[in-house]
């Protein structure tokens, strides 16, 4: 506690030039705020990005000042600190309940960490493989094209952000942000300044599975229990109530079930709405990915201060409108690669991944057109986005040629229209097949795609590198069906079934998931509190 002399302040939005980035941070808050050093007791930066605006780069940083008295005038974003919002503590349960969580991605396992908080011991269920039987499967299909369709990138341990860049970037504005990346961090996410400060938070590929077997750990510790190669096929259902789980290879009994799929288990939506539980259609997008040389976007995005050592590899986020359907990138990955994410046998998809150094040397984005059920027909029918996805998906299998090759083209080729003869190299596994990309998709979506693309490379100089390559098709960048929930967060009309995460339609990422499985958690003890 700072003494009745003493203050602190929060900093914010402070342009730190490049050759100061290893200054001491007291010397550069005695500077902004025209004090002496001695002034300052302390100085804790709280949140670290990049501009890249101005032609010069620079560092842009938020800090937390603790000082012996108050400067006699305060610049621009500075303020008194004020504390701010935490997550509460979660609501105490007496007596254990029966209670099951679907899913070991970030929504299942925050649902889970909340829940067992409050005392209880629930039972993760997920249809995929636990370590290391997943990383093998994986590595199966990238080097021989294998599918194994219950254990790949989107099935099994951790769910599909397993294998993805393992971004924390999130515009979510909700107590439940911090506690998750603080969770995260000191389960071995990475360094308080990674996690914490860095505005473009990541984990990387390589980091992830020990911070998953490191949150097992203490989640068994407190009692709770996983069951792997458990696919969900059905709900048992009594007098509108939850009493348990139908599974492939059996049955579970429990009076509460957390619902956090992910967004790629089709045959469990389409269960459920055999089921008459409510689901409807939302929209999402799909495209294409996008590989260049990292080299060639860092030169496009830090000019001639592209080698400084303050300066990660470069990043970009680009959107436009072509006849008010939006165009934009999504999950950029720097330093990364390309993957085959399909999870069924005759229809590829494709995502981005890498790991926490990001140092392959290549640069991959999604390039994706929005879309909404009513583009699509029947748009009334919940399913028929995933009905889409899968005509594209076949459609790019076909194109790849076998073993969930990805058809590829140079970028200059799909804004020209024209294929090319040149050579494409580009960092992906089981291999690629040149074909014209944009032909895969239906000209609906495929000429805003080229438009968009146009326009990127228009803002962007060097975007339309001769080195720049299109690989299709990317459709999974979020859940096209929404299972309903109401002001309680439970399905309407069934009561114990609580809807969480991306897969449910309600989230897109790992924090935005793993906080919409503590709503979840948090509605589940209030209703099990009978509040």
């Amino acid at each position: 506690m700072p003494t009745l002399s003493e203050i602190k302040l929060t900093v914010g939005n402070l342009r730190v030039e490049l050759d100061d980035h290893l200054t001491d941070p007291r010397e550069l808050i005695a500077r902004h705020l025209a004090v002496q050093l001695d002034d300052i007791i302390s100085v804790q930066p709280t949140r670290r990005s990049i501009d890249a605006r101005r032609g010069k780069p620079g560092l842009v940083m938020n800090f937390l000042v603790h000082m012996t008295g108050r400067p006699s005038q305060l610049p621009a974003q500075t303020a008194e600190f004020v504390p701010a919002k935490i997550l509460p503590p979660a609501r105490q349960i007496k007596h254990n309940q029966a209670v099951a969580v679907v899913g070991t991605g970030p929504a299942g396992l925050f649902a889970a960490w909340r829940l067992s908080e409050a005392g209880l011991r629930p039972t993760l269920i997920e249809r995929g493989k636990d370590f290391p039987a997943r990383h093998e499967d994986i590595a199966a299909l990238l080097s021989e094209g294998r599918l194994e369709p219950e254990s790949n990138f989107h099935f099994g341990f951790g769910g599909a952000g397993t294998y993805s860049d393992g971004k924390l970037f999130t515009r979510l504005n909700h107590p439940g942000v911090r506690y998750v990346m603080q969770v995260l961090q000191q389960h071995g996410a990475g360094t308080q300044d990674e996690i914490m400060v860095d505005a473009q938070a990541h984990v990387g590929t390589d980091r992830w599975p020990e911070v998953l077997v490191n949150l097992r750990s203490e989640l068994e510790d407190r009692g709770c229990s996983f069951r792997f190669t458990a696919r969900v096929t059905g709900l048992s259902i009594g007098n509108k109530k939850i009493t348990g789980l139908q599974l492939a290879d059996g049955s579970h009994e429990c009076r509460a079930v957390i619902l956090a799929p992910g967004n790629s288990s089709r045959d469990l939506f389409e269960s459920l709405h055999l089921s008459g539980i409510g689901l409807v259609a939302k929209p999402f997008a799909v495209g294409v990915r996008l590989t260049h040389p990292q080299e060639v976007i860092d030169s496009i995005q830090y000019g001639r201060y592209s080698d400084h050592p303050a300066l990660p590899p470069a990043t970009y986020r680009l959107t436009t409108k072509v006849k008010g359907r939006g165009v934009y990138t999504f999950c950029m990955c720097p330093g990364g690669r390309v993957v085959p994410t399909p999870t069924e046998q005759g229809l590829l998809s494709l995502n981005g991944m890498s790991n926490s150094a990001r140092d392959s040397g290549e640069a991959n984005a999604a390039v994706v057109v929005s879309l909404a059920p009513e583009d699509l027909e029947p748009a009334d029918d919940p399913l028929v986005g995933i009905r889409f996805q899968r005509k594209l998906e076949q459609a790019a299998y076909l194109a790849g040629g076998e073993n969930f090759h990805a058809p590829t083209m140079s970028l200059s080729s799909l804004l020209s229209g024209n294929m090319s003869d040149r050579a494409i190299k580009v960092n992906y596994s089981p291999g690629i097949n040149p074909h014209d990309v944009a032909s895969l998709l239906p000209d609906w979506l495929a000429e805003p795609l080229r438009e968009g693309l146009s326009s990127f490379s228009r803002k962007l100089k060097n975007f339309n590198h001769p080195r720049a390559a299109v690989l299709g098709l990317e459709t999974r960048t979020s859940s096209p069906v929404r299972i309903l929930r109401d002001k309680q967060g439970m399905s309407p009309g069934l009561s114990g079934l609580f809807p969480a995460g991306e897969g449910s339609g309600y989230a897109g990422g790992i924090v935005s998931s793993a906080v919409d499985g503590i709503r979840a958690a948090d509605a589940l003890l209030t209703w099990l509190a009978g509040k």
